[in-house]
């Protein structure tokens, strides 16, 4: 599969996603839903490439298309699967199937970065690529999400009274 294709696919997931945010107005705020939307790209984009990059873990292609795509997908994509995550965290399902919901994002991110590396997109300047390092990384970025998103809306509750 050439890099082009993978990015049309990409950009194709990331626009469907784009559109399914307004069922997440359902349990969420506007406002919810831009700012953990913001900060989720944060921390998918930071946490996987900015912080750990010192450590010779994986690394984006220096072309324009792997590093287009990693925007895409680390920016945009993953961090909107995280707020369906979020989202049915805060439904009335049994704790069970949000624990397996959440595992089945943290698959996601490690099975993606896994291909992205098959196809030349990502780089480890290590023998090895080890996917339990991302699997915890993953998990951090979930709980620090989920954390953030009960922080803030305890925060917009305050708020909200205030201004009624």
């Amino acid at each position: 599969m050439n890099w082009k294709m993978i990015l049309i696919v990409t950009a194709l997931f990331s626009l469907v996603l784009l559109f399914s945010i307004k069922g997440l107005l359902k349990r969420f705020l506007a406002i919810e839903v831009l700012i953990l939307s913001l900060f989720n790209s944060f921390l998918c984009q930071h946490i996987n490439f900015k912080i750990f990059s010192a450590y010779d873990r994986l690394s984006v292609k220096e072309e324009l298309v792997p590093r287009v795509l990693s925007y895409l997908h680390f920016g945009l994509f993953i961090p909107l699967l995280l707020m369906w995550v979020l989202y049915f965290f805060r439904s009335e399902i049994p704790m069970i199937s949000k624990f397996m919901i959440a595992m089945v994002w943290i698959g996601i991110d490690v099975i993606s970065k896994s291909f992205l590396l098959q196809t030349g997109m990502l780089i480890s300047e290590t023998p090895g690529w080890y996917p339990m390092i991302d699997v915890g990384i993953s998990t951090g970025i979930l709980l620090f999400s989920y954390v953030f998103m009960i922080r803030f809306a305890s925060i917009l509750k305050k708020e909200l009274v205030f201004v009624d």
